[in-house]
């Protein structure tokens, strides 16, 4: 077993052309001698990275239409509203850094997107992005790297939306949306005055008892004297920030009182405010360590931790994929240290010193990212062929094809390939995506042994992607 490459290709019968309409040479696809390939599907999600890297662009130009907008990611200049929060890389639009976008309400728009295969693009509610508020009226083909997304606003549509990448935060910026014949400097204005409108206060979704309840307990916890960054903020001294800090507890007591009197959509309001003035606060105390580097190492201290959690979760799941199908771990994580890492950062954290909260936390996702890549490497290449059914075997080799989905973005974080060949991989990767949509949907018909040799030829493509990553 000296690669996964050679362990694939004692796996995959002989190539047969099949299922793409015009397949290219190197690709290895199933037969489909009857069957019409359905619709492609968007390309599979990738995990969250603390550090992504740019990605090198093809050669766009700007769209002369103005309702089409081209969307790329680059390093982060002082151009962008969002520098120095979140992630280090952003969105340009037009090749504008982090551009206002306005569109109006009855017309339809375009986004061409080529934002590299670690960022999938989306429309979102929250500003921050990250996978969190997707907004889904009126658009057709997000959560894409490579592609065209639609966006068609309506009456219904909230007056401020936000393009932004699933995986990272801070990526994008504000997309102002406005009735015919509007002006968007009175819709900002009235945003930063505080003064917005009817219309402006939209949901894109409904606001429910158990919602509510839910933020609420976060921000609970949050404001909590207990809390780190309470503590933090009452012991600085600054009476801007603690007034800030009372401010946010009262609007806290303010929810619980609507919400008992059955106001939901007030209590999220108020509930949401409180964050906000908390947010205010803990920016007021921050210290030199916090943005060093012109890097906001607050925030990137919540992105590890988040990027920390996914990857904990994957490796909860692969650990009991090995231990379903009776096997032994090839490879396991050293959980006490793990955790003394994650502890050590956290309480870096407590005490203001997020650079060196940050390397700890650095240092651990090292560990479990290293881990995981051994142990997907050694789950993908064990092949057993005692199945009962075709179905059985197909869903087989589903699992595995998401197997080598996940060792992507990890490889990509641990090798740090060219830009030139990251280009290359986003080619393989969205050949497996298409070859898996057309797959799942030979499956839906029944002919599982089709679906099969579908799966095993995106997998194929994964493969070749992860060579050009370097994992052979």
């Amino acid at each position: 077993e000296q690669s996964i490459g050679k362990a694939v290709v004692a796996e995959v019968p002989k190539p047969v052309e099949v299922l793409a309409a015009t397949p290219e040479p190197e690709v290895v696809v199933a037969p489909s001698p009857s069957v019409t390939a359905p619709e492609p599907v968007k390309p599979a999600a990738v995990a969250p990275s603390a550090e992504p890297a740019p990605i090198a662009k093809r050669t766009h130009k700007v769209p002369t239409d103005k309702n089409t907008f081209l969307v790329v990611s680059v390093e982060k200049t002082t151009d962008h509203p969002a520098y120095g929060r979140g992630t280090p890389v952003g969105f340009d639009v037009n090749n504008v850094p982090g551009a206002d976008i306005v569109v109006t309400r009855g017309e339809n728009y375009k986004f061409i997107v080529d934002t590299g295969v670690q960022h999938d693009f989306y429309l979102t509610t929250s500003p921050a992005g990250w996978g969190g508020g997707t907004y889904t009226d009126g658009v057709k083909g997000q959560f894409i790297y490579e592609g065209e997304v639609a966006f068609s606003p309506s009456k219904t549509t909230p007056d401020v939306l936000y393009y932004q990448c699933r995986n990272h935060k801070y990526m994008g910026g504000p997309v102002f949306v406005i009735d015919k014949g509007g002006d968007v400097a009175k819709l900002k204005a009235s945003l930063v005055d505080g003064k917005t409108k009817s219309k402006v206060k939209r949901r894109a979704f409904v606001v429910t008892e158990s919602s509510v309840k839910q933020k609420l307990s976060y921000a609970q916890m949050a404001t909590s004297p207990s809390s780190s960054s309470a503590k933090r903020i009452e012991a600085s001294g600054k009476s801007d920030a603690i007034d800030l800090l009372n401010g946010a507890r009262q609007k806290i007591e303010a929810a619980k009182a609507s919400l008992a009197g059955g106001e939901f959509s007030g209590a999220m309001d108020q509930v949401n405010e409180g964050l906000r003035l908390m947010a205010s606060a803990s920016r007021a105390v921050a210290t030199e360590s916090d943005i060093a580097g012109g890097v906001n190492q607050k925030a990137k201290f919540d992105e590890l931790m988040g990027s920390l959690k996914t990857y904990e979760g994957s490796y909860k799941k692969n650990v009991e994929r090995v231990n379903k199908s009776k096997q032994s771990l090839k490879a396991e994580l050293n959980e006490a240290d793990y955790r003394r890492l994650v502890d050590q950062g956290k309480s870096l954290a407590g005490k203001g010193d997020y650079v060196n909260a940050n390397k700890s936390l650095e240092k651990a996702q090292q560990m479990i990212t290293s881990v995981l890549t051994d142990m997907l490497h050694a789950q993908t290449v064990v092949y057993d062929k005692n199945f009962e059914t075709p179905k059985e075997e197909y869903e087989y080799e589903l699992a595995r094809l998401e197997s080598y989905e996940e060792l992507i973005p990890l490889a990509i974080e641990q090798k740090q390939p060219s830009k030139r060949a990251l280009e290359l991989v986003d080619g393989f990767v969205q050949k497996a995506a298409k070859i898996k949509g057309e797959g799942e949907g030979i499956a839906v018909k029944g002919d599982h042994k089709m679906a099969i040799m579908a799966m095993q030829a995106a997998t194929s493509n994964l493969v070749r992607a992860l060579r050009m990553i370097g994992v052979n």
